[in-house]
C-alpha cells in the first residue's frame, strides 16, 4: 500500500489549486488533510476560503447549466457546493433535481432522503421524492409523497401536474384529466401543463381547453422557445378533431422551438457513436464476472416497440421491469473518456472487466431481488458491443420495424428530457437512422449469436410464434400470459403509456398516412439514404 503524501505537499497543492480557481481539486485536497488531521488550522482556513470564493461561481454555473439543460455540469457544480456547505438544504435539493434529470435515481433518492431526515416537513423534498419514486416505478409510494406535499400555494399546481402524470402512467386517464384541469386552473401560464393534459383527453370542438389554448397561443410570441409544449398540445387537439393540415403546422412549430430550446447539434451527438465503433473494430471476447441477477436489454430506435416488448417479457416468472435506465450510457461514456485520456483508442481486458463490475454494481441498485431485470433504454443499441463483452450473462433484444412509421412517431411525440434531441428535425432523424443501421450491422458482425432481432410487424401478425422465440432467446419460460402484455401491472413512463395498455394490435403504423403529403420530405430523405 503506497504511503500517503506528506501533509505539506497536499496543502501546497490545495493552495495552488485555490489560487487557480480549481475548486474541485482545492476542496478535495484540503478535505484530505482534515480527514487525517481534523485540527489542522491551515486546511480549515483554506477550506473556508474555497467556500467563500467558490460558492457564488458554483451557483452561477449551476443556474446556467440548468437553463440550458446541461444537467451533468449542474450536478458537478452542485456536488462540490454540497461538499462545501452540507448544512444548506436547498443546495442538496438542487443537486437532487440534477440527479433526477440525469436519471441517477438511487443517488437522487439518497440525497432527498438525507434532506428529509433533517427537515421532515420540507414540501419541496417531498415533491422531489415523489418524482424519484415515480421514475423508479413505485407508483403508490410516489402518490403518497405528492399528496403529502399538497397545501402550499407556491407549488400546488406543480404537484397536481405530477399527480396527473402519475395517474396516466398507471392507466387512470379520468383521474389524470381531473388533476391536470386543477393544475391548469391554478397556473394556466405554465405551458407544460397543457401538453400533459392534451395526452389525457380526446378533444371535441366544444372542449373549453381548446379555446383556452388558442387564446393563449395568440397572446405569446410564436418564436418563444418556451412555447413548444403549447404547440404540441394544439397539434394533439387538431389531430383529434381531424384537421390534419392545421395539426401538422402546429407540430412543425413545436419541433422547431424544441430543437432551438435544447440546442441540439447532431455532430456532437454522433462523435461517441463513431468512437464506440472504432473501439470495436473487431470482436472483443466476453469477460465473465460474478453476478446475482441477469439483465435483459431491450434496445432499438425509440418508438420501435421496446415498451411493448418489455411488458411482454415482464409476464415471465421472476422478471423485474425497470424501465429506461441511464446506467449503461453513464458507465460506457465514463470508459470512453478514460480511453480518450490515454491517447490510444484501444480497450484492454481490464477496461472490459471494470466496465462489467461497474455495470453490475449500478444495475443492482435498481434490483428488487428478482433473478432477472429488464432495462429497456432504446438507445442502448449504441453500446451493444460493450454489453456483449462486459456482461456475457446478459441477453440483448433488438426491436425493429418499418422506418417510416418510426420516423413519424418520433417527430410527432413530445419526449421528456433531452436524450432524444435528434427527433425534432427531418434531416437529423434520417442521419440518426443511418448511424443506427450502420451500428447494428457492426454489432451483428462482432457478436452474431448474442443479439435477438425482434420484428415488430411479425410480432403483431403472429404473436404466439414471435413471443415463443423471444422466450427461448432470453432463457425464459413461455406461457399464454405473454400474449396479454396489457395486463402487466407496472406503470409506464414512456410515450407509449396508452398504447401498451391495449391488446397487441396491427394498425399502429398507419397514423403517418394521414400526413403523407406533409411528411413527404422525410420519406424522400429516407429513400435518398437508402434506408427504405
Amino acid at each position: 500500500m503506497p504511503k500517503p503524501a506528506p501533509i505539506a505537499k497536499i496543502l501546497a497543492t490545495a493552495d495552488k489549486a485555490r489560487a487557480a480557481k480549481d475548486w474541485h481539486l482545492a476542496q478535495s485536497a484540503y478535505q484530505d488533510v482534515l480527514d487525517r488531521f481534523p485540527g489542522n488550522s491551515r486546511a480549515k482556513k483554506g477550506l473556508d476560503a474555497v467556500k467563500s470564493d467558490a460558492m457564488p461561481e458554483l451557483f452561477k454555473i449551476a443556474r446556467s447549466a440548468k437553463d440550458t439543460r446541461k444537467w451533468n455540469q449542474a450536478e458537478r457544480a452542485l456536488t462540490l457546493a454540497v461538499a462545501l456547505a452540507p448544512e444548506v438544504l436547498p443546495i442538496k435539493l438542487a443537486l437532487a433535481e440534477s440527479q433526477l434529470e440525469r436519471r441517477q435515481l438511487p443517488a437522487a433518492l439518497a440525497t432527498i432522503d438525507h434532506v428529509l431526515e433533517l427537515a421532515p416537513n420540507d414540501h419541496n423534498a417531498k415533491i422531489l421524492r415523489g418524482r424519484a419514486l415515480h421514475a423508479l416505478g413505485q407508483g403508490a409510494a410516489a402518490e403518497d409523497c405528492f399528496l403529502a406535499a399538497l397545501g402550499h400555494e407556491s407549488t400546488d399546481a406543480a404537484v397536481l401536474n405530477h399527480l396527473g402524470v402519475l395517474a396516466r402512467a398507471q392507466g387512470d386517464k379520468s383521474k389524470s384529466e381531473t388533476y391536470f384541469r386543477r393544475a391548469i386552473a391554478l397556473e394556466p401560464e405554465t405551458l407544460g401543463f397543457h401538453s400533459n393534459f392534451s395526452k389525457a383527453i380526446t378533444y371535441t370542438k366544444d372542449e373549453p381547453h381548446l379555446k383556452a389554448m388558442i387564446n393563449l397561443a395568440a397572446s405569446i410570441d410564436p418564436a418563444d422557445i418556451k412555447a413548444a409544449p403549447l404547440y404540441f398540445a394544439l397539434y394533439k387537439a387538431m389531430e383529434d378533431l381531424g384537421d390534419f393540415p392545421a395539426a401538422f403546422k402546429y407540430l412543425e412549430v413545436a419541433n422547431r422551438l424544441t430543437k432551438a430550446a435544447i440546442g441540439y447539434e447532431f455532430e456532437k451527438d454522433a462523435v461517441n457513436y463513431g468512437l464506440a465503433k472504432a473501439l470495436f473494430k473487431e470482436r472483443i471476447e466476453p469477460i465473465k464476472g460474478e453476478h446475482t441477477f441477469r439483465p435483459i436489454f431491450v434496445t432499438g430506435l425509440p418508438r420501435s416497440g421496446t415498451t411493448l416488448v418489455e411488458r411482454i417479457l415482464s409476464r415471465g416468472q421472476g422478471v423485474q421491469p425497470c424501465g429506461e435506465l441511464s446506467v449503461v450510457q453513464t458507465e460506457v461514456l465514463r470508459l470512453i473518456d478514460k480511453v480518450k485520456a490515454r491517447g490510444e483508442l484501444k480497450l484492454t481486458t481490464d477496461d472490459i472487466a471494470e466496465l462489467g463490475a461497474a455495470l453490475r454494481e449500478a444495475l443492482a441498485k435498481y434490483s428488487d431481488g428478482s433473478p432477472i431485470i429488464i432495462d429497456k433504454m432504446p438507445l442502448n443499441f449504441r453500446w451493444i458491443g460493450f454489453l456483449c463483452a462486459a456482461l456475457p450473462e446478459a441477453k440483448i433484444v433488438h426491436t425493429h420495424r418499418d422506418l417510416i412509421p418510426v420516423a413519424w412517431s418520433l417527430y410527432s411525440h413530445a419526449f421528456d428530457g433531452i436524450g432524444n434531441g435528434f427527433i425534432y428535425d427531418f434531416f437529423d432523424i434520417a442521419r440518426f437512422m443511418v448511424i443506427y443501421r450502420d451500428l447494428m450491422a457492426h454489432w451483428h458482425s462482432c457478436y452474431p449469436n448474442q443479439i435477438f432481432d425482434l420484428d415488430y410487424q411479425k410480432l403483431v401478425d403472429d404473436p404466439v410464434s414471435v413471443t415463443r422465440a423471444l422466450a427461448e432467446a432470453t432463457d425464459l419460460e413461455w406461457s399464454t400470459d405473454w400474449l396479454s402484455p396489457e395486463q402487466a401491472v407496472n406503470h409506464v413512463l414512456t410515450a407509449s403509456a396508452d398504447q401498451v395498455r391495449k391488446p397487441i394490435y396491427r394498425n399502429s403504423g398507419e397514423k403517418w398516412k394521414k400526413y403523407e403529403e406533409e411528411f413527404r420530405p422525410m420519406t424522400e430523405l429516407l429513400k435518398s439514404a437508402k434506408l427504405i
